[in-house]
């Protein structure tokens, strides 16, 4: 297949798929047939991803840049202009819209549409196209467009451009609206205060053709959803219609703005049907009020309670370590406070500056500093020192591994809740362990901390720690640290590993007398495994 214009995304994994590059591929107009896609994952290699590109004898390639991407986005541009010089290279995406001219992609670009493309993008192509046909023009004088928000009503929708396999293997997003009423400062979203939704019978329309072909999880990425309760309501209503086993509804919500009404429809909502992510960030409300987060402490406890008690949705919250004025006191008693309100899952997030982002105000009075290279996560700030970041970043991982995951759901609570505490002999491996082990030993927090000390100690990773590696760790912790009865523990394990649908009996569990489950009774987990374990039988 050849293309003259050719989208290239680099995402993250290959179950991601390029949602920006379908929505300008789908506005094309009279180009689209001119135009294709080609994705690749991160593990790419730059001359093997430039060689499929050239594959397709493209005269214009266009590339998203993302903070996820931009140093492969890098390198290949890098190879692209000095293999082929003549092709057009076409930059856009939110990580190349700001300090646009200070980086190092910038001097391969031809162009670069900062902003929404819908609408410019076509424009640039068609006029270059020309201009190559008519043979000597000159080059076009502007290299940096300026793209204006676009009137969503306008536009094409890209639901037809997923694919048959996309929809049975890759996350499929879709968006409601754009834009977000709130002023978050670590957020891109602020910059965009004007919340704009997409015409309903459309927008309906695509969806029922995404469910006729099969479609199941549909990932929302509208940064306030149920800013507007009517309009959500209507969302709810119309997947609960259709509802079918496996289906499952990802959407961001603002915590303290969950009406009775509201509320009264999720409740309807099956099991497993709605993942809430809920971003708290903070409990500190001098520092949510410094950053510009609202924060109504109340309103967010009792909704997420009455989600939790009332509810079958899945919790997503979020908590971002490196605030500006956010000490590891402060930090922990918000992790503390947000764990006892049992989501499923804690994100808990280090703070990273994305360009454009206006939290990078609070840098000199805060001392905040940051990794110069991608992802720009928080390095250090005026109350947590490097050691510190270090240690919340793996705590991050470990929780991601062990609690998030839901491979551990009997076993994780051990690490904070009974038996003796731990004496903190982790030092020689990490040395700020023992200065910085909070004093607090009922803390959930400081528990999972000294885990996590602990953990690194043995492994000397926060990778390659598969689930029968991580279940002989926990073991040994939870015995030989915490005092924990082996048998006890060992039941937790035994538990936990064949809630995860496996017919065999570990080799370290087989001293309990454990049976063996007959495999004809193994069901396989559904499409969003993560989520499957944490639901009640």
């Amino acid at each position: 297949m050849l293309n003259e214009i050719l989208f290239i995304a680099f995402n993250a994994r290959y179950a991601h798929t390029a949602f920006g590059a379908r929505y300008l591929l789908a506005n094309m107009g009279d180009l689209r047939p001119r135009s294709g896609l080609l994705e690749f994952d991160l593990q790419v290699q730059p001359r093997v991803a430039l060689e499929k590109i050239l594959s397709r004898q493209p005269k214009i390639v266009l590339i998203g840049c993302y903070i996820w991407n931009i140093d492969l986005v890098t390198r290949i541009a890098a190879l692209l202009k000095a293999v082929r010089p003549d092709i057009h290279l076409i930059l856009g995406g939110p990580e190349i819209s700001y300090e646009t001219e200070q980086q190092e992609v910038f001097h391969y670009a031809d162009h670069v549409i900062c902003g929404e493309g819908e609408v410019e993008l076509p424009k640039l192509c068609r006029e270059l196209l020309e201009r190559q046909a008519a043979g000597d023009a000159p080059p076009l004088p502007r290299k940096i467009i300026h793209a204006e928000p676009v009137d969503v009503s306008q536009i094409e929708l890209p639901y037809d451009l997923y694919s048959d396999e996309d929809i049975k293997h890759r996350a499929i997003y879709v968006e409601a609206s754009r834009g977000c009423p709130f002023r978050c400062e670590y957020c891109m979203s602020s910059l965009d205060p004007c919340v704009r939704y997409f015409p309903e019978e459309k927008l309906f329309s695509a969806f029922g053709k995404l469910l006729d072909r099969g479609a199941l999880i549909f990932k929302f990425v509208d940064r306030s959803f149920n800013i507007d309760i009517r309009f959500a309501l209507k969302v709810l209503d119309f997947f609960r219609a259709r509802y079918q086993p496996g289906m499952m509804l990802h959407f961001e919500i603002i915590p303290s703005h969950l009406p009775d009404e509201l509320m009264d429809a999720v409740k309807t909502c099956p099991p497993g049907m709605l993942q809430f992510e809920i971003g708290i960030q903070t409990f500190n409300e001098a520092v949510a009020h410094r950053i510009q987060r609202p924060l109504d402490i109340e309103k967010i406890e009792n909704n997420m309670r009455r989600l939790r008690r009332k509810t079958g949705v899945h919790i997503h919250a979020d908590l971002i370590a490196g605030l500006p004025g956010e000490d590891l006191e402060s930090f922990e008693h918000g992790f503390n406070r947000l764990l006892a309100l049992n989501p499923q899952e804690i994100q808990l997030g280090i703070l990273k500056r994305l360009r454009g982002a206006p939290i990078d105000r609070h840098s000199k009075n805060w001392n905040m500093i940051y990794n110069p290279h991608a992802p720009y996560d928080i390095l250090s700030t005026a109350q947590i020192r490097f050691e510190d970041m270090q240690r919340l970043s793996r705590f991050a991982r470990y929780w991601n591994l062990i609690v998030n995951n839901g491979q551990f759901i009997e076993t994780a609570p051990l690490l904070w809740t009974g038996g003796r505490r731990a004496a903190c002999d982790t030092a020689p491996n990490v040395p700020q362990a023992a200065r910085l082990l909070p004093v607090n030993g009922n803390s959930p927090f400081a528990a999972f901390m000294h885990f996590s000390d602990w953990l690194y100690a043995q492994t000397n990773t926060t990778g390659n720690l598969h689930v029968i590696r991580l279940a002989k760790l926990l073991m040994n912790y939870l015995t030989v640290e915490k005092g924990l009865a082996e048998k006890d523990v060992a039941k937790a394990l035994w538990n936990d590993y064949r809630s995860g649908n496996r017919p065999d009996v570990p080799g370290f569990l087989k001293k309990f007398g454990f049976e063996k489950r007959d495999t004809a009774k193994v069901k396989p987990f559904i499409a969003m495994a993560r989520q499957r374990r944490h639901l009640k039988e």
